[in-house]
């Protein structure tokens, strides 16, 4: 019996060590760089623990680069626990950075050796990455990312002793010459949880929008923006002062308003990014979308660029001084290796010629010149100081003016601005340290032409118009916050936690004179004045703490889950934002990418809102028939505070997306968001349906978006590149009228869309390299549905619901054709654009008062034109 069992161990141990050899040439059939081992037989006593090692080294092969599990190093490190005849296992650990050696984060790095199969992951917030269980030899590296050359082809030797490397991308700069270069792949952006679009400095310079020069025309070739008819952006049919705007990572929206006005050469911008769902807690009160822009800082390599450095001349009227959009960048090393500098400064001249006004009284004149001086000082291989001055000053003539509003009820619009900050980074031990600090001052001066009363008419206005506006504005910030990369504990983690403070202030002074409201038949129907204390100074505080870990928890997943605190000094009150995203990539080669997401998002209360209600009071009086009798008033409206206090506006944010990449070059996506905004700032009429009213401010709008946007992508070996996404989507609200003084609506708030609604929009672009003279062809082509707008009778009442009525669609193509030259050993990019080829009339301008006897006649926007561009590149 006993020699019985001493059989049947034995034949159990014999058949132990069968079935563990079966799996090692089960893992041997495999390419070298995914096995384990290499098939060999083993004592049957140590084959279990050897099992286990391969399924955990197996499994430790992500995409994400995932570290060794203790059982898989003490199997790599053990040869009497894994066996003698096991091949070395090492874990590359690596660093990408770009000219200055600053870490370069969401960098898509491919390994690669002879005979085996391709391993992809990314780089950290820190630029790290790391791949573990790779057999010692020479491998290949690529490692690339949206506004950098690519790094193609990198050999480096893997040892025990060597295993640690630092490689450096460089941030794309235009090419001079013909030469090889390769082109960057499109990707799917498997780390990034976010639901975001962004356009690289060659996007920028190579779509043809209809004014190349302005920096905010190029945004709108992202499906996420667009310019309603006033020219302000709105991102995901938000307003344009409910988005969160940022200048290297500090807040540049005008602190007054929160919209846009800050003005950057477009050859400043190495990436304009937006968020519209699923982005970080890392964010204050980024309201409905964050657009930031990324700027360049200098290397040790002198550089210098200039555009349209010649005068336009306009013969419409006349030989005379016309459009002037001149461009100057220069950039390299005060210190190499060291510290470098970086200034981008460009001056705009406008010259417009309107349609239908008088020859001499059909001219408007704007002038804008801006300054963006950077510096950065490496101070250690670990330590960085950035600065930054951003200068901008405007001087425009006849703001208004068009066929309804001659010269003389315009005014003219003079600003100066003045940014500056100073950010310190600091890496130490798998951590960023970061500390920032920003000053924001500006002023603005809104002058009418003369004092004489503001006439409106039927059918437009004359006079003077009716109010003169000083403002300043100005804002301090001040933020810190840590990174903490490549945390191994159930997957990998990035941890990271801040706190900011800001403050705001605004000073307003007003002059306002009378406003007359004439009948068709030129009979007086009201007069408007104003009464009271017409200068008021608000301000604002407010103060944030986040934390957030982004989990790989294995090769399918990866969530990102955060919260913020934000405390606010006028509501003297603090709101919890939790935010969560994830994720999905259901394949190895990461081709495809399932994301979805929700969070909070406040939004900071708005100063030149709530400072109407220290503002003057309107005061109206209408007239009979015949003009001279009055019949009501005179009645007075005032803007006023609520006595319970206002509550801290905010959105929630619900979005899902599915990206998915067909061969190399090319990436189609779908991308759905909801966002409700709750609490939103408003002013209800207290006595809706007469004149002389209190209008009560309010946290009680609710703004609705709902939106899906379909888009794809493709490069082409020669160079050629197009996109085209079109967008299905609805803007709306409860409450959609927003009185002003002067413009005061007469009537209950009622829902409806907002102005800049656009249930439809099309959009596509393109380069594409021709055989012809190496002519690159571009083109920039754009639909959508006509904006919205409202019908009013001359007594400013509403008539009809609010914003029932809309513009025609809009379409507009412009193309252009650049073509490279060598003058005196130098290389010039002269580029002729045609804009809106079909000439179609686009109207931006439509008759409105129901008492106008051409009611809802519209007036053309941008008609055909054909704009030149020079740039000047260097030497060849």
């Amino acid at each position: 019996m006993k020699k019985l069992r001493n059989v049947l161990v034995v034949g159990l141990v014999l058949l132990s060590g069968r079935f563990a050899t079966g799996e090692e040439s089960a893992f041997a059939s495999l390419p070298a760089s995914a096995s384990a081992v290499q098939p060999a037989v083993a004592p049957p006593a140590r084959s279990s623990a050897r099992l286990a090692s391969l399924v955990t080294l197996e499994e430790s092969l992500t995409p994400e680069g995932a570290s060794y599990s203790g059982m898989a190093r003490a199997a790599a490190a053990s040869p009497q626990a894994a066996g003698a005849t096991e091949r070395v296992r090492i874990t590359l650990h690596g660093r990408v950075v770009d000219e200055d050696g600053l870490p370069v984060t969401e960098v898509q790095v491919k390994l690669h050796m002879v005979g085996t199969p391709t391993i992809s992951t990314g780089t950290d917030d820190a630029g790290n990455f790391s791949v573990a269980n790779l057999e010692p030899g020479e491998y290949l590296l690529r490692a690339e990312k949206p506004g950098f050359f690519v790094l193609e082809n990198q050999k480096i030797q893997l040892t025990a002793d060597s295993s640690s490397f630092t490689f450096t991308i460089n941030h794309q700069q235009e090419v001079r010459e013909k030469v090889d270069v390769v082109a960057s792949e499109n990707r799917v952006e498997t780390a990034n949880t976010a639901q975001s679009d962004a356009l690289t400095a060659k996007d920028i310079i190579d779509i043809p929008v209809p004014s190349s020069h302005d920096l905010q025309q190029s945004l709108v070739a992202m499906p996420e923006i667009l310019k309603d008819n006033s020219d302000l952006l709105h991102v995901a049919g938000a307003r344009n002062t409910q988005a969160q705007y940022l200048l290297d990572g500090f807040e540049i929206g005008d602190p007054i308003s929160g919209q846009l006005d800050a003005r950057l050469s477009v050859d400043a911008v190495r990436t304009a990014q937006v968020q519209t769902g699923r982005f970080g807690a890392e964010y204050m009160h980024p309201g409905a979308a964050v657009l930031s822009f990324d700027t360049p800082e200098g290397d040790d390599r002198w550089r210098f660029a200039t555009t349209d450095f010649i005068p336009g001349i306009n013969v419409q009227q006349g030989v005379q001084f016309g459009n002037y959009y001149p461009r100057l960048s220069v950039s390299g090393p005060i210190e190499r290796g060291k510290l470098w500098f970086s200034e981008s400064f460009s001056v705009q001249h406008t010259l417009s010629v309107i349609k239908g006004l008088p020859s001499g009284e059909n001219e408007t004149t704007q002038w804008s010149g801006d300054s963006l001086s950077r510096v950065l000082w490496k101070v250690a291989p670990n330590h960085s100081l950035h600065g930054s001055v951003l200068y901008n000053q405007t001087s425009d003539s006849y703001l208004g003016l068009d066929v309804l509003h001659p010269q003389t009820t315009t005014y003219d619009y003079t600003a100066h601005r003045v940014f500056g900050s100073l950010k310190d980074q600091i890496y130490w031990e798998k951590t960023l340290f970061e500390f920032g600090v920003g000053a924001d001052s500006e002023t603005n001066l809104f002058t009418p032409q003369g004092t004489a009363p503001y006439v409106l008419l039927v059918n437009g206005a004359e006079g003077n118009y009716f109010q003169r506006i000083h403002q300043d504005g100005k804002r301090y910030q001040l933020f810190a916050d840590a990174i903490r990369t490549s945390v191994h504990w159930h997957g990998v983690h990035t941890l990271s936690a801040g706190a900011n403070l800001s403050s705001i202030e605004l000073t307003q002074s007003a002059v306002r004179g009378e406003i007359q409201a004439l009948r068709a038949d030129n009979t007086l129907d009201r007069v408007t004045t104003f009464a009271g204390p017409a200068q008021f100074h608000g301000s604002n505080t407010m103060a944030g703490l986040f934390v957030q870990d982004s989990w790989t928890p294995n090769r399918y997943f990866i969530i990102q889950a955060g919260a913020r605190m934000d405390w606010d000094r006028l509501l003297q009150a603090a709101i919890a934002e939790p935010r969560v995203s994830l994720n999905f990539l259901p394949f190895k080669d990461n081709r495809g990418k399932f994301s979805i997401g929700w969070g909070i998002y406040d939004v900071p209360l708005n100063l030149s809102v709530i400072g109407q209600t220290q503002d003057q009071q309107q005061v109206d009086t209408l007239y009979d028939a015949t003009g001279t009798i009055p019949v009501s008033g005179p009645a007075t409206s005032r803007f006023v505070m609520p006595a319970g206090g206002l509550q801290q506006p905010y959105f929630d944010i619900a979005s899902a997306g599915w990206q998915q990449r067909f061969g190399t070059n090319t990436i189609v996506s779908m991308e759905l968001l909801a966002r409700d905004e709750h609490h939103g700032l408003v002013y209800e009429t207290v006595t809706p349906g007469q004149i002389g009213s209190e209008f009560l401010l309010q946290t009680s709008r609710r703004d609705k978006y709902r939106g899906v946007t379909v888009s794809a992508r493709r490069q082409f070996s020669n160079g050629t590149e197009l996109f085209g996404s079109y967008t299905r989507s609805r803007a709306s609200t409860d409450q959609v009228l927003d009185p002003l003084l002067g413009a005061l609506y007469f009537a209950p708030q009622q829902p409806g869309p907002l102005s800049w609604d656009a249930p439809n929009r099309f959009l596509s672009w393109g380069s594409i390299p021709t055989p012809i003279w190496g002519i690159l062809f571009s083109y920039f082509l754009e639909y959508r549905t006509g904006y919205p707008f409202s019908a009013v009778n001359q007594q400013q009442f509403l008539v009809g619901e609010a914003n029932s009525l809309r513009f025609p669609s809009y379409a507009s193509l412009t193309v252009g054709f650049e073509k490279r030259f060598r003058f005196k050993g130098y290389v010039f990019a002269a580029r002729l654009a045609v804009v809106n080829v079909f000439d179609r009339l686009n109207s931006d301008t439509v008759v409105n008062n129901v008492d106008a006897p051409n009611y809802l006649t519209f007036y053309e926007g941008q008609g055909r034109a054909i704009t030149g561009r020079l740039r000047f590149l260097g030497r060849k």
